[in-house]
């Protein structure tokens, strides 16, 4: 290319081992800039093999953890006017870069010391993973040079640097940001460790504690994240506010990212940062994306639209020169976003709107085409149009946007449909199907023709019960060796790379989601879960593991298409007697267990090697009831309640909870309305623990004295009066829920003690028995009339508990005698108490509706 008249670039570039990049680096500039710099800092590769062979005038430059240092002598180097300074993993397009020396040759005159060009981050893909603005062209001024050792940055010795904003006509794309570039300067920590080198020489550097927050994120270290960003956030000068670039503006935007993603949620908190940052850099789009977004995917609509709408607007009003990177790279994403809030919010000519465009330029975004079949369906059912107005909206999909004649189109629109519930539509896409295009679409997608008994959109939960989470991987095999479509959503919120992710639960719930499946209340506590199933008209399956007195706001607050199942039949009456609304909606379901995977080697009963085996937690009893003050400071009324209907359970092992205060109450001579009532039961947890405690001490306690060998797997046996018993042994305390299997599978007896189930189950029972070992328990209403003692169970009783170690004993010496109770236990349970049962269960519940 010609050189324009007067102008000459000089690029200019430090590299250390960048084989990978260095030839597209300098291959951009070839015919634009006058020379080449490469100022090698150490590489071990042929990066510099490959720049001399290109052309590239090399130059070796010791490194000693100052990239300003080895980018001022790359610049000392340079001959010509014009400096073009990009890194090796960083490129102009050749159309790009042709306009260069046309646009240096319009400024040559003016007081502009350097442009600023677009920045775009691309992921490993090719995709878009955000967009900046950089400086990396500028005059080559001997007092216009780079500072800091990391993170540098170029300002001019004795005044102001200007530069030209060429943003809407310049970019360069930067290829380090994808997942792999990540990971390999994650992996080094060469940037954190400067950073810390220059922190511990300028401690009071905001801009130094902005990029150690952004170091922390990359570890997902969050909390240290949160940190270094609020101490730049509290260094920051005040002239910096109104400044917009990564040490300011985007420090603010790191801080509300990770509170919205990454940190137990605070709203208020969230929205104080927001104010802040708006108020500081009321041209940014991205505080207000971040919002809208997060509400939009929470299911706050109106809150999601409101912030949205703002975000584009500053877009369009202020562009995104050093600001709305993230916007600017998401543009669609964040007008699919508006649309499905508009939908909801019931705007369906401003979602028919910005779907129609949307779809102009992609006709096959799934989200964005269900958004608009939505729009279309609350219409057409307003106008009470049925049918024909299925018709009119297939005609116009297809005059707008697909060809009706192409199977892909025809089943892209039937998805959108059944997704969005308008079956009116799907039936009308169904029909435009040649024999043949419906017998191949009924065989690749099952579920778009199952109806009523067809497979199933599913949600389930992970959270901080650890349990729990096992339990929801069980019934997930279940669920999917039937078919059916299901995502965990994990809500302690994982980095967004995690499958289990909130961005990845937000795409799942853009459709349809037939039913909710959780443990305890965890996936319907929120209110903002509550009304996304509510729009889905899910059907929400709420297993609880204990007792009912603990969850009473969810038997209050729930939602709309609702059941509960409860793992003992007094629990059950508890729900009807005090929740009498919920009498339709809850019912009665026992534990089941694991079926060891096949193949799996029995442990013959007298090689085993534990004889007597308990897995469970242990607390000292009078800690737990004393927690109890905690929930009524000063008053110690409350707590007499409290301590005499412990009092009342250690007595009669066959109290209830609900017995044991109503019982106290009578005694103490205390009157209470019904909603006191509820208040003192729901706050009777820690009395529950109390008493579990006391009646695992004293089994404990009664097997240690008779001299049996006995282990102890769990938290807190260390603390047991016994635990000191030469024939008393622990053996772990964290051992996850799945593992203990395996010990129990070798262990000839498995004690369980229940007194709160008092007719119900424990999923001890089961396991124990499909690991093929033997169930020693105290019994219940429901065990007794589902199993037999010394056929396929055995049972002690918690009133006679001097006859528990000759139970055990005869067990441990009769070995046929275990072993047939063994398989006749294993039997029962194999054939009615398994997960897959559970799953059958439930799925007749969500199915019903």
């Amino acid at each position: 290319m010609k050189q324009a008249k007067g102008i000459r670039i000089s690029q200019c570039m430090i590299v250390k081992n960048e084989e990978k990049n260095i030839e597209r680096a300098l291959s951009w500039g070839k015919g634009i800039v006058a020379e080449q710099i490469v100022v090698d800092t150490g590489s071990e590769d042929r990066t510099v093999e490959i720049a001399e062979s290109l052309g590239a005038r090399v130059y070796h430059f010791p490194w000693i953890d100052d990239f300003a240092a080895a980018k001022n002598f790359a610049i000392s180097k340079a001959n010509y006017e014009w400096i073009a300074f990009l890194d090796a993993d960083e490129y102009f397009l050749e159309e790009e870069g042709k306009k260069l020396l046309p646009l240096l040759a319009q400024i040559k005159d003016s007081h502009y010391d350097g442009v600023i060009t677009g920045w775009i981050n691309l992921n490993d893909d090719g995709t878009v993973l955000s967009r900046d603005a950089q400086m990396r062209l500028f005059k080559n001024h001997p007092k216009l040079r780079y500072h800091g050792r990391i993170h540098e940055h170029l300002s001019m010795e004795g005044g102001m640097v200007h530069a030209l904003d060429a943003v809407k006509e310049l970019s360069i794309f930067h290829t380090g940001y994808g997942e792999s570039g990540v990971k390999e300067k994650r992996e080094s920590k060469r940037n954190y460790h400067l950073i810390k080198a220059e922190l511990k020489s300028h401690p009071e550097d905001y801009r130094m504690w902005g990029y150690l927050g952004n170091e922390y994120e990359s570890f997902q270290e969050w909390e240290k994240a949160e940190e270094a960003y609020q101490r730049a956030v509290s260094l920051m000068p005040g002239e910096s506010r109104g400044v917009y670039d990564v040490t300011t503006s985007q420090v603010y935007y790191r801080l509300l990212e990770l509170l919205l993603t990454h940190t137990p949620m605070d709203e208020q908190r969230m929205l104080a940062v927001y104010r802040e940052a708006a108020e500081g850099w009321p041209e940014e789009g991205d505080y207000d994306y971040l919002l809208g977004s997060y509400y939009a995917a929470h299911g706050s609509y109106r809150e999601g639209e409101a912030y949205l709408l703002q975000a584009l607007n500053k877009l369009e009003k202020h562009g995104a020169s050093l600001k709305s990177g993230l916007l600017l790279a998401d543009v669609s994403e964040a007008y699919e976003s508006l649309a499905v809030c508009c939908c909801h919010n019931g705007k369906l000519q401003e979602c028919v709107h910005i779907c129609t465009a949307l779809l102009k330029e992609n006709p096959y975004r799934e989200k964005t085409l269900w958004a608009l079949v939505s729009a279309f369906r609350d219409d057409m059912g307003r106008a009470n149009k049925g049918r024909d107005g299925a018709l009119e909206v297939a005609a116009f999909l297809g005059k707008s946007f697909y060809q009706l004649r192409e199977f892909k189109d025809k089943l892209f629109i039937l998805k959108a449909a059944k997704a969005a519930g308008y079956e009116e539509l799907a039936q009308v896409m169904a029909s435009l199907l040649t024999p043949e295009e419906l017998s191949c679409a009924k065989s690749s997608h099952k579920e778009l023709f199952s109806g009523g008994n067809g497979k199933l959109r599913l949600v389930m939960f992970y959270s901080g019960v650890e349990s729990f989470n096992f339990f929801t991987d069980q019934l997930l095999k279940e669920f999917e060796r039937q078919g059916h479509q299901v995502f965990i959503y994990d809500l302690l919120e994982p980095s967004e790379d995690s499958p289990h992710s909130r961005k990845n639960f937000q795409r799942f719930t853009a459709e349809k989601v037939d039913g909710v499946v959780c443990f305890d209340g965890f996936g319907t506590r929120e209110e903002w879960l509550i009304e996304l199933w509510n729009r889905h008209q899910a059907m929400v399956a709420d297993v609880l593991m204990d007792p009912p007195f603990r969850f009473h706001p969810a038997l209050e607050r729930h939602p709309e298409h609702y059941h509960m199942f409860c793992c003992d039949l007094e629990h059950v009456e508890y729900v009807k007697k005090y929740f009498p609304q919920m009498t339709p909606f809850v019912s009665f379901m026992p534990h089941v267990g694991v079926i060891p995977e096949a193949n799996t080697p029995v442990i013959p009963y007298q090689e085993r090697k534990y004889d007597i085996l308990f897995c469970g937690t242990y607390y000292r009893p009078q800690d737990k009831l004393l927690e109890t003050k905690g929930l009524f400071p000063g008053d110690d009324e409350i707590y007499g309640v409290y301590e005499t209907a412990y009092e009342n359970m250690i007595r009669n092992t066959d109290l209830t909870i609900e017995q044991a205060v109503l019982t106290a109450l009578n005694q103490l001579d205390l009157e209470t309305t019904k909603d006191s009532l509820k208040v003192l039961l729901n706050r009777s947890v820690h009395m529950d623990w109390a008493i579990r405690m006391h009646e695992r001490e004293k089994v404990v306690t009664v097997l240690a004295q008779s001299g049996l060998s006995l282990h102890l797997l769990g938290r807190g046996w260390e603390n047991h009066p016994v635990s000191g018993y030469p024939n008393v042994h622990r053996i772990d305390d964290r051992i996850p829920y799945g593992d203990t299997l395996s010990y129990m599978a070798n262990a000839k007896l498995n004690l369980n003690v229940m007194p709160w189930f008092k007719a119900g189950t424990h999923d001890r029972i089961f396991n124990t028995l499909l690991q093929h070992s033997l169930p020693l328990t105290d019994p219940s209403l429901w065990i007794t009339e589902t199993f037999v003692d010394g056929e396929d169970i055995a049972l002690y009783d918690l009133k006679h508990l001097d006859q528990l170690p000759h139970i055990a004993r005869s067990l441990l010496a009769d070995h046929a005698q275990a072993e047939s109770m063994i398989q006749k236990g294993y039997d029962k349970v194999l054939k009615h108490f398994t997960w897959g049962h559970c799953a059958q269960w439930i799925l007749e519940k969500i199915r019903k509706g």
